[in-house]
């Protein structure tokens, strides 16, 4: 199959990213390739990468709220529909929430978008309009806030099982990583350790002007019981999930995925969750983890935790989470996409 990734080029797209959506796309061009497939990658021209890569063929300045830098992604958008009309692909993959709509109509080739974030209010009435394209879920849950899409498919993301290894013998403390904010929770995380009396390690961007930080977060860290480790990078953050006794991820939306969790579990390491979103599909209650809808559950899934088999944990990642899993299951679905349409142009 010849196939087109198109991605912003805000961050760039390589295997060790801490931005979800560019590891994500690192690791499904690479596997695509793998598998013998023809892969062009329009993103950063810092990222790495085995397809492909095809960049903006101007510098832009600044940051994602320049105007210049927002008019990039749709020179990539641009050009790749471009060479769509010249024949050059079977499908194009983009992942983008919105901008790649305006354009699908415009080429035979087919689209499939991939939606990374929560659909917000802002965009449902120009998702409703182009309802009719192709779309794919990252969990069930994440349909609910616009059923009304033509969802062709759910795949749930992937770690590599090479990279983040098995650990049976965790040390003597629990883990949060994520974003240091309201809707991640590490407060209730924070507040469950230290009521169960156990070690707890945060790691993740934290946002030092918001008052949240000052109010819910700072009071607690003491460098002892409660270690703040700042944003980690992709390397650091490998051992800190093999060593740990479990993830506590109390999440306060409707999370659309939550690659910790999997990432988590690729380790040996269960997660104790909050069964908002997609938690229900990823967690295993009681097998994986424990799912827990409060600070009080939270405080008894620790205490525990040593009744879940690390061991069952991780082959739960190695049978539904791994990235040779969904690698294999997007190739399914373009096949069936790429069919559907040729069937269509054979009608015409």
């Amino acid at each position: 199959m010849r196939i087109a990734q198109v991605t912003a080029s805000y961050y760039p797209v390589e295997k060790n990213q801490n931005k979800a959506i560019y590891s994500h796309v690192a690791w499904l061009s690479s596997g695509l390739v793998d598998l013998g497939h023809s892969v062009d990658l329009y993103a950063s021209p810092k990222s790495k990468t085995e397809a492909n890569l095809i960049t903006c063929d101007f510098k832009a300045e600044g940051d994602k709220k320049t105007d210049q830098k927002k008019y990039e992604q749709w020179a990539l958008l641009s050009d790749c529909y471009k060479n769509a009309s010249l024949g050059k692909y079977d499908l194009i993959h983009t992942h983008f929430n919105v901008m790649s709509a305006f354009f699908a109509d415009l080429v035979k080739a087919p689209t499939l978008i991939s939606i990374h974030s929560p659909i917000e209010d802002w965009m449902k009435p120009i998702l409703h309009k182009y309802k009719h394209l192709n779309y794919v879920s990252f969990s069930r849950s994440q349909r609910n806030s616009m059923p009304e899409l033509n969802w062709v498919a759910n795949i749930y993301h992937g770690v590599d099982t090479n990279i983040f290894t098995y650990n049976p013998n965790p040390q003597d403390y629990f883990l949060f990583i994520g974003r240091i904010t309201g809707e991640k929770g590490p407060h209730e995380a924070i507040v469950s350790a230290i009521e169960a009396g156990v070690n707890i390690q945060v790691a993740g961007a934290s946002y030092e002007t918001e008052n949240y930080w000052h109010q819910k977060i700072a009071p607690y860290i003491n460098g002892n019981s409660v270690r703040y480790l700042g944003d980690v990078s992709f390397d650091k953050k490998i051992p800190l999930f093999q060593n740990a006794k479990a993830v506590l991820f109390p999440t306060q939306f409707e999370e659309p995925f939550g690659y910790v969790m999997i990432e988590a579990m690729a380790c040996g390491t269960p997660v104790i969750a909050y069964g908002n979103g997609s938690v229900p599909e990823i967690v295993k209650d009681g097998v994986t983890g424990y799912i827990v809808n409060s600070v009080p559950e939270m405080v008894k899934a620790i205490k525990k935790i040593d009744k879940i088999d690390r061991a069952k944990v991780r082959k739960r990642a190695e049978l539904f989470f791994s990235c040779t899993q969904m690698v294999e299951n997007y190739e399914t679905v373009y096949r069936r996409i790429i069919k559907k349409y040729k069937s269509m142009d054979e009608k015409e």
